[in-house]
């Protein structure tokens, strides 16, 4: 049924996509604007109308009455409207010129051919192309006279002097001198300045420009998005924000991204930032440990692992991604901010003709790096010398020696994953609307294979909603957004990557055709090929904003979300699919899951200007609940593998697990602005936090931050440094709360005990943990100062952020005594954890031309991890795991001093010389200076568009060079190896850094292991995105009516540069750990190089 309405949706939408007509282009009277502002003074209020509308808006700074105050009321109107508005009571007027809005005053400025009366100068201006530029203030230097150039850029103004200096200046444009020799002077050329300063940036609960924020705010636009063939917005990102790690659990469709802002600052509490959509918290967090946002958290799992919530939102719909990192930006939102806070905006209805667009797509994607391993005879030597070096013959269960083909080779990796994921897309928009009324329907799908053999999918279907409502007299303001998707996924139930390692002469089948098991039990990929994953997933998520202004400066507002998932999975393993010893029982697992959130925020906004001054005020409140609910059932006693799906088929049906959970939060929350002059600024937060996490003592916590800026390059004293165009110091410090546990851990939990205890027949119950009252709110004390500075008139923009971020009463298990009956408890360590480093942002304009234009960004970040304290860290349970003053990323590593000449086997050191090889003898691994970043250009030339973004990351962490059965000797089973280990020690008085192969266990191969041998550099570059596209001519287009059409070439994750070649990807996820970013460890499907063709059209 599900399925049937959303095949509806979608004809429905292909029936408007094909019925509508739509002019090419849309003038200011057709361009539709959501536009509002309250006090503001005319300039910024015509910054943000310039932001809003994509049209340029031109004037003189000298035409602007500084002492004018403009509010309009919340609405969508068309841009003139908006202009009549802001320019009521002035004496300007605009003028159309297409794309361009020209401000000019009302009066003719230019005197009447052939009069004489007065000298004057006669001249005009245009631009670098030749293209006059109406609107522009020409004033004599040292003098009271001034006028502006009409539509065609012609002036003339009034001179007393001889050969005066004129000064030019225009928005948009560099101001410029020029000496006037005789009463008409030569055209004058103006060049274009350059900013993203005006930019507007997105906020809690209201919004500001790049120029105005007091926050470490970054921000990624749709266009930035639209260029990489990404299925999840979280993945477009990487290499985008600074500060801002991202990472994938693997490269299957669905799979889980993880989410790190300013580093590792809990040992135990959660990392995951808020998210954010449409001005709506989107929380599925559901009090699991660790924190985790997936949506199976609690149920079961396919060769995907993990499943992001995020994959549910169509990239193709998102308007842009702001993500806020410091304290002043994050402490409107409480504890929920403490990681971060990620603002999606999705797009929105415009005001006119009725809009629609295509876009289709069609590629693959295949794996680009594999691990070199040894051939079949490399691999039989190695196996061989094992037995030689132990002394021993190869017994009857040594198959690979005595049994199987000693010729044979099968690369495993590419048997696994050496096909093409093929992907198809398809996206459609459909939007309109009057002066109040908006409405934008998209409808998408996504189609995407795997690289595993067999016929193996997901397929995504997404359908959202954004309408918009505005009364008459705009005092009144309604907005919804709902998004439904539909995804199913069919894979394998387990990752194939993990058989990358199998005997490279083993054969799944023996000659009579059926599954050989030698290798033992689950160990046949062939036979894996049969064990099924299905999932079902219907999300839905609604957004709605209300705003009614009660009197000219006061505001009543709400935001109201609810999400819901329901998530349907199966694992099916059929008999034939184990070794028959181990199991002879068809089985299903199935799994029902459902996640319902809701959220209410009302809140009064309040903005007035007093002379210079301007003042915002807001107070609201924060309900939210979060319930989560699964079952798990394990169903055996099939009649026949046909009847595997239905769980109703099976003849025992038991409880395999089963969850339930309730969430609820509270809060109040205050916020004041102020600006003086739009050159000085001061922001304070106070919020008010209530948890059911935390027990009656500490439920509540309270928060907040300072914030402030100054823009000196407005005082007297820079004038005169001319290269800087743009200067900013700003600051801020606060404190917030975490509450990313568990839920009911301040309680005593039990669980059923085994059927062996009971009392009087009846299942005893066992306690989990003791109650702790006390536990309470994680604490983050942070800090942020920076610089921002804009050279050759913006061309060039610096941002440099340091921050120190302090968590301390960290939330942990702690170790009880045996006596008490439980291992552990929650409770707050008395721990500090310390997260400090810089950030680093530049934007530069290389070049900017009719035809041609090219811009770079760059970021950087360097962090720097440490714990600070733990007092009585010595007897704690975590004195083995961590040390004062090192990250808590680093791990204990014994030290390999190399290998015995005599016997081939690793040595390590004996540290506390006692004899033996102990944890004593371990020491802190070095984990360098961590840093990250992304370079990205976008290069323009005439129709065509380049874009590309390279990714780096160093980092020290675990390397991959050896993959025997880790803990121990090489050729100790069978098990292949990668060429590293060719450089194996052989023989009595060899050198190497490898110990030889052996049958012979000893402990010194599990710490050779867990040594700094297998530790090192795992740095990476990557060649992310490549997107090269072409906008056909418009004489082309407007013969058929088309308002845009594009084509485009597509690529991502095109290329790795890597020192440790090991791995198949260094930057997959390691699952199950606090830091889950990067390990590069995990033998997972990395990330594909995907290669797409694609069109894109407006009508």
């Amino acid at each position: 049924m599900r399925v049937t309405v959303c095949v509806c949706l979608s004809f429905v939408m292909c029936l408007n996509l094909f019925a509508a007509i739509h002019a090419s282009g849309q003038s200011i009277r057709e361009a539709m604007v959501n536009y509002e502002v309250h006090d503001a003074d005319l300039k910024a209020s015509l910054e943000k109308l310039q932001e809003q509308s994509g049209f340029s808006i031109f004037y003189s700074s000298t035409l602007l009455n500084k002492d004018k105050k403009v509010t309009v009321n919340s609405g969508t109107r068309s841009v003139a409207q908006v202009l009549d508005l802001i320019l009521k009571g002035t004496n300007l007027v605009y003028v159309d010129k297409g794309t361009k809005i020209i401000l000019q005053e009302r009066k003719s400025v230019i005197s009447p051919a052939g009069d004489t009366a007065v000298p004057r100068i006669y001249g005009m201006v245009q631009d670098e192309m030749g293209e006059p530029i109406p609107g522009v203030t020409i004033r004599i230097k040292n003098g009271k006279k001034y006028t502006a150039a009409d539509q065609n850029g012609h002036f003339s103004i009034e001179v007393e002097d001889e050969n005066p200096i004129l000064i030019l200046s225009i928005v948009g444009y560099t101001t410029k001198e020029v000496t006037a020799k005789g009463s008409r002077i030569p055209a004058i050329t103006m060049v274009r300045s350059f900013s993203a300063l005006n930019e507007i940036q997105v906020l809690g609960y209201s919004s500001t420009t790049k120029r105005n924020n007091t926050g470490a705010v970054s921000s990624v636009k749709a266009n930035e998005i639209a260029v990489q063939t990404v299925s999840n917005p979280l993945t477009a990102l990487q290499g985008h924000v600074a500060g801002m790690e991202i990472t994938q659990d693997n490269g299957l469709p669905g799979g889980g991204v993880r989410v790190r802002i300013r580093g590792n600052a809990s040992i135990l509490s959660g990392y995951l930032p808020l998210y954010v959509i449409d001005g709506v918290p989107f929380t599925l967090f559901n009090g699991s440990t660790p924190a985790s946002d997936a949506l199976n958290s609690f149920g079961i799992s396919g060769a995907s692992g993990s499943l992001s919530p995020f994959s549910m939102i169509a990239p193709e719909d998102i308007e842009r991604i702001d993500v806020l990192k410091d304290a002043d930006a994050t402490a409107i939102y409480g504890s929920k901010g403490a990681n971060g806070v990620v603002l999606i905006t999705t797009k929105k209805g415009s005001h006119g003709n009725t809009k629609v667009s295509a876009n289709v797509s069609h590629g693959y994607g295949e794996v680009s790096r594999f691990i070199p391993m040894m051939n079949t005879e490399e691999y039989l030597d190695m196996r061989k010398e094992a037995f030689t070096n132990a002394g021993t013959t190869p017994g009857t269960s040594d198959y690979d020696l005595t049994k199987w083909d000693q010729t044979a080779y099968t690369n495993w990796q590419k048997w696994a994953m050496g096909g093409k994921a093929k992907t198809t897309s398809a996206m459609a928009s459909i939007s309109g609307g009057n002066a109040q009324n908006t409405f934008l329907y998209s409808t998408s799908y996504r189609k995407e294979g795997t690289v595993f053999p067999g016929e193996n999918n997901t397929i995504t279907f997404s359908n959202r909603v954004n309408a918009s409502h505005s009364s008459k007299d705009n005092r009144f303001n309604i907005s919804l957004s709902a998004n439904y998707t539909y995804m199913k996924s069919d894979l394998p139930k387990v990752d194939l990557s993990s058989m990358y390692n199998l005997a490279p002469n083993y054969n799944p089948y023996n000659a009579d055709g059926t599954f050989n098991w030698d290798l033992g039990v689950g160990k046949n990929p062939a036979a894996l090929l049969l064990q099924k994953y299905s999932g079902q997933t219907y999300n839905m998520i609604t957004d709605l904003n209300l705003r009614y202004n009660i009197i000219k400066d006061l505001a009543i507002k709400a935001n109201l979300g609810f999400s819901q998932t329901n998530l349907e999975q199966q694992n099916i393993q059929p008999n034939r699919s184990v070794n028959s010893t181990a199991l002879t029982d068809n089985q299903l697992m199935d799994s029902k899951g459902k996640n319902d959130n809701w959220v209410v925020e009302p809140f009064l906004e309040y903005n007035k200007s007093f002379g210079d001054a301007h003042l915002q005020l807001i107070g609201g409140t924060t309900f939210q609940q979060t319930k989560a609910t699964s079952t798990t059932l394990r169903g055996s006693g099939y009649s026949s593998e046909a009847l595997l799906h239905a769980i109703s088929a099976a003849s025992t049906v038991i409880v395999y697990s089963s969850n339930y959970s309730l969430y609820k939060y509270a809060a109040g929350f205050g916020r004041f602005n102020f600006n003086y002059k739009e050159k000085y600024y001061l922001d304070g937060t106070f919020r008010r936090d209530g948890s059911s996490r935390f027990g009656s003592n500490n439920q509540f916590g309270s928060f907040g931050a300072l914030g402030a800026a100054w823009i000196f390059s407005q005082e007297d004293f820079m004038k005169d440094i001319k290269p800087i165009s743009f200067g900013k110091l700003r600051a801020s410090y606060g404190i917030t709360g975490n509450d990313q546990i568990a839920n009911y851990m301040y309680t005593p939990l039990y669980s059923t005990a085994s059927t062996t205890y009971s009392y009087m027949g009846t299942t005893a119950l066992v306690a989990n943990g003791v109650a702790n009252p006390n536990l309470k709110w994680e604490t983050s004390k942070k800090l942020d100062i920076a610089l921002e500075l804009g050279f050759l008139k913006d061309r060039i923009l610096l941002k440099a952020d340091y921050y120190q971020n302090r968590t301390s009463d960290m939330l942990a298990y702690i170790t009880t005594p045996m006596q008490i009956g439980v291992n552990s408890y929650a409770g707050n360590l008395p721990a500090t954890i310390q997260n400090k480093g810089w950030e680093f942002e530049v934007n530069t304009t290389n070049i900017a031309t009719k035809d041609f234009s090219w811009t770079t960004t760059l970021n950087l970040t360097i962090n720097q991890n440490k714990l600070l304290k733990f007092d009585n860290i010595e007897n704690s349970s975590y004195a083995t795991t961590y040390t004062v003053g090192k990250s808590i990323d680093a791990p204990f590593l014994y030290h390999y001093t190399g290998v015995n000449a005599t016997t081939g086997a690793p040595v390590l050191e004996d540290v506390n010389k006692d004899g033996s090889i102990g944890s004593a003898d371990r020491h802190v691994g070095n984990v360098g200076v961590p840093y990250y970043g992304g370079l990205t250009n976008s290069i323009s030339y005439k129709g065509f568009t380049l874009d590309f973004t390279f990714q780096f990351n160093h980092r020290f962490y675990y390397l991959n060079n050896t993959l025997n059965n880790y803990y121990y000797p090489f050729g100790y089973d069978m098990t292949n190896q990668s060429t590293a280990v060719l450089n194996r020690w052989h023989s009595a008085g060899d050198v190497s850094n490898f110990p030889g192969a052996s049958k012979s266990y000893s402990s010194n191969y599990y710490y050779y292991a867990t040594s700094d041998a297998n530790w090192g550099d795992a740095s990476y570059i990557k060649f992310k995105t490549l997107s090269l596209t072409y906008n056909l001519p418009r004489t082309w287009l407007n013969k058929a009516r088309i308002a845009n059409a594009s084509i485009y070439a597509r690529g991502q994750n095109l290329y790795t540069w890597a020192k440790q070649k090991y791995t198949l990807d260094p930057e997959t996820t390691l699952p199950g750990t606090g830091a889950g970013l990067g390990t590069g460890q995990y033998i997972a499907v990395p990330q594909l190089r995907t290669m797409t063709v694609g069109l894109n059209l407006s009508l």
